[in-house]
């Protein structure tokens, strides 16, 4: 069975028949961080197995958890794809490193995998993804503002960031979803700190009152959207 899972903040599984992606692992909060996470499933580390690929799609520790991610690949022998600037922080071995810019594309087991340009200053090269597989088109948008270049996007399934603060809002999330139209819309990057309280219930009901066919999606901590 295929599956998209939400585990926390921006961090998803996608169990597909040929392969299992993590995108932007995130479990440990560094000590300096000095911040208060809402609980995570106990469970959620038991879930991460025979993982095939990780995704990352920028060097925060909230979408970048480096000492999960060097477990994973010792474990499983999985490949880190991502921009250099990331891979150059981790401890694992040259082949497990799967580097990837703006505009370029990467087939792994069946999947592409293709990077794209966001918004997010802070940021020393942020990614967005989009996964190609079983027919679906399914975006990541990683940490953004609202952009532009966005109306070219395509895509069956978005995830996108609604926390506001260091990412778009819930206005222009639902801006975003308005501009690519997808056929399911989950939002994520939201909730886990004071810092990014934001209202899926809100996301939501503006969603179903617009003239989308959009269906929104909120997932809860370990939830599953069958593909």
């Amino acid at each position: 069975m295929a599956f998209l899972q939400y585990l926390h903040h921006s961090f998803f599984k996608l169990s597909l028949p040929s392969c299992t992606l993590l995108i932007d692992p995130f479990v440990n909060i560094p000590k300096n961080a000095n911040l208060k996470p809402r609980a995570m499933k106990a469970n959620v580390k038991k879930s991460l197995k025979g993982i095939d690929a990780i995704l990352v799609s920028h060097e925060h520790f909230d979408h970048f958890d480096k000492k999960l991610i060097e477990e994973i690949v010792a474990k499983d022998n999985a490949c880190v794809v991502a921009h250099d600037h990331v891979l150059s922080q981790l401890n694992i071995k040259r082949p497990n490193k799967c580097p990837l810019t703006v505009n370029k594309k990467i087939n792994l087991k069946g999947v592409s995998i293709e990077a794209f340009p966001v918004h997010h200053p802070t940021s020393f090269y942020p990614l967005g993804f989009k996964i190609g597989c079983n027919g679906h088109a399914i975006l990541h948008l990683g940490d953004t503002f609202l952009m532009d270049s966005f109306n070219k996007l395509e895509a069956d399934i978005l995830m996108v960031p609604i926390g506001g603060t260091m990412t778009m809002d819930v206005t222009d999330a639902v801006k975003v979803v308005k501009t690519i139209e997808p056929k399911v819309a989950i939002p994520m990057h939201y909730n886990t700190f004071d810092l990014i309280k934001a209202s899926t219930a809100e996301f939501k009901e503006k969603i179903e009152n617009s003239v989308l066919d959009t269906k929104p999606v909120i997932l809860k901590l370990g939830g599953k959207l069958k593909l």
